[in-house]
């Protein structure tokens, strides 16, 4: 295990910034472009509504970050948000559960699709596209039997509470988001968990020949993956209210293209929290400022897809380069 290199992690403010320099720099430029296209995007209602309105996606990215990092995806995170949230609405309001009950259960929810997922790519060498698009589907069926086809109405005050309380201006669920970042940045660079994910990411052949239980380590990720996701249903369906079966459509595009944009690389080895929470920042930048300018929200998806697309061709295009020299 001595021979595994692990990328060295960013040494202090004047490391990170320059490691991320680029991000940064098209952070900056985008919030200039939407403040002068729209003045009501800097005042402090807005800023504070746009990190409440991703916190929920930070909280996911967390776990995508760690499947991109082994060179995989998991594209289960939308239907596993939206599945727990049902759950918890069902629990809440047909069963008559506490919600000191329900919430456990939600979690519980989202582990076992994680260990369903890690499972199959771990220790069955199923695709890591194939194996979370069966639970994507599975998740996305189960939520339209469980709700019925329609949304489920939420009228416990201690369960919504968990999405709409605030402390001072701050809703608490960026606190949330802001302790789950926290923690995923010491598991990444203060751990052996942290050290063997980038192993296996940069190169897994050497990890395994240096006596690393890769299958394992592969797993681990996906049940984390599942239960981050299960936080975020339990938070997005207190947040509203409700619960309906489209609840968490589409939130793996953004948490896979917040991470891509803040330099993890596809292939896997490569990547830091603190690119991923500025790629958070520019997706939140995106739809919020289209938003205010009164953009159609399908747009949104079509900015997000070519932003994506351009991510992931840097990428290829500097590891080429890397190759070539």
């Amino acid at each position: 295990m001595e021979n595994i290199k692990k990328p060295s992690p960013v040494n202090g403010i004047q490391g990170y910034f320059k490691k991320n320099m680029g991000t940064i720099v098209a952070l900056l430029v985008l919030v200039v472009i939407v403040s002068i296209s729209t003045p009501k995007f800097l005042t402090g209602s807005n800023l504070l509504n746009l990190l409440k309105s991703n916190a929920v996606n930070a909280i996911l990215c967390c776990g995508m970050l760690m499947a991109i990092l082994m060179g995989q995806i998991d594209i289960s995170v939308g239907s596993t948000v939206g599945l727990s949230g049902v759950v918890g609405a069902y629990l809440i309001t047909n069963a008559g559960l506490p919600v000191w009950l329900v919430v456990p259960c939600c979690l519980l929810v989202g582990v076992l699709i994680g260990l369903i997922n890690g499972v199959s790519i771990a220790y069955f060498s199923i695709p890591a596209f194939v194996a979370t698009l069966a639970t994507m589907s599975i998740g996305r069926g189960l939520t339209e039997i469980i709700s019925g086809g329609v949304s489920i109405r939420i009228r416990n005050d201690a369960y919504t509470a968990i999405g709409l309380k605030s402390i001072g201006d701050l809703s608490v669920i960026v606190v949330y988001a802001v302790v789950i970042i926290l923690i995923t940045w010491v598991l990444l660079n203060r751990t052996r968990f942290g050290y063997f994910l980038y192993a296996i990411g940069g190169n897994k052949l050497a990890s395994d020949y240096s006596g690393v239980n890769t299958k394992f380590y592969n797993m681990i990720p996906y049940v984390l993956i599942g239960a981050l996701s299960s936080i975020g249903g339990v938070i997005w369906s207190a947040r509203l209210g409700s619960a309906a079966a489209t609840l968490g459509s589409g939130f793996e595009m953004d948490a896979i293209a917040a991470v891509v944009i803040g330099g993890t690389s596809m292939s896997g080895g490569v990547g830091t929290v603190g690119g991923t929470v500025i790629g958070i920042l520019i997706i939140g930048v995106i739809t919020n400022g289209l938003n205010l300018m009164g953009i159609n929200s399908f747009w949104q998806d079509v900015f997000k897809g070519i932003i994506i697309l351009t991510a992931v061709i840097v990428d290829v295009l500097r590891k080429r380069r890397y190759t070539d020299n």
